[in-house]
């Protein structure tokens, strides 16, 4: 291949790469030209201000999934029921049947059963757990954590001074303290007890304080056993 024929070869790529470049170019500036273009006209199809009495979201087979109007934002199922809306109360989940089952606004928050009663609640002053019957069975607040029968009746509880257990009738059955353990039995006598224990001296009527033990009663608290530290 002599250098004329090496010359023209080049020239012709560069003739093709030169042709390649200005598409290249001329794609580019179409494509700026095009987005100064709408630039220049999107100031004027977006308006300032946009009003409306209702904004909708619809689904694939058009009907309403979310709405949001002056007074709520609603979701709505592939069924139509709502299941949850923001508005000025607060926020709430419904079920598939239309009961509201969670609430939650500026001051509390709720959740209720299948048939609409309360079952649990929680706001500044603690949380409580209901029945089905509607009866407070648990409470936690800053005086400590308790537990009711289905009589409300208080069972058992938790304070910053100790536990505590109770039978039916509400006497205290148990109890566990920085000083022990006592056990006490349905007449209201104590049986066992386990830790430092204040006993009375007769013939003096002083109280005093033993070192740590465990003393067993009989049912006329009579000591029948006992085991000192």
């Amino acid at each position: 291949m002599n250098e004329t024929t090496v010359f023209v070869s080049r020239l012709n790529r560069l003739e093709r790469d030169n042709r390649w470049l200005k598409l290249a170019l001329g794609s580019l500036l179409l494509m700026l030209a095009a987005v100064a273009l709408v630039g220049s006209m999107m100031p004027q199809q977006i308006p300032d201000v946009i009003e409306a009495r209702e904004f909708r979201v619809v689904g694939a087979d058009g009907s309403s999934r979310t709405t949001v109007n002056a007074d709520a934002i609603v979701y709505i199922d592939e069924n139509g029921q709502s299941r949850a809306i923001i508005d000025a109360l607060g926020i709430a989940y419904l079920d598939e049947n239309g009961t509201r089952r969670a609430a939650m606004n500026a001051h509390s928050i709720g959740y209720s059963a299948g048939n609409g009663l309360r079952r649990s609640s929680m706001d500044a002053g603690g949380i409580w757990h209901f029945d089905e019957n509607g009866n407070i069975r648990a409470q936690m607040d800053t005086d400590g954590i308790g537990y009711q029968d289905e009589n409300s009746n208080l069972r058992a509880f938790m304070t910053a001074d100790g536990i505590g257990y109770f039978g039916k009738t509400g006497d205290i059955r148990a109890q566990l303290n920085a000083d022990g353990i006592v056990y006490v039995d349905e007449d209201g006598i104590i049986r066992a007890q386990m830790g430092s224990i204040q006993t009375l001296t007769p013939a003096t009527g002083v109280l005093t304080r033993t070192p740590a033990q465990i003393v067993l009663y009989d049912a006329e608290f009579k000591v029948i056993w006992r085991a000192i530290q």
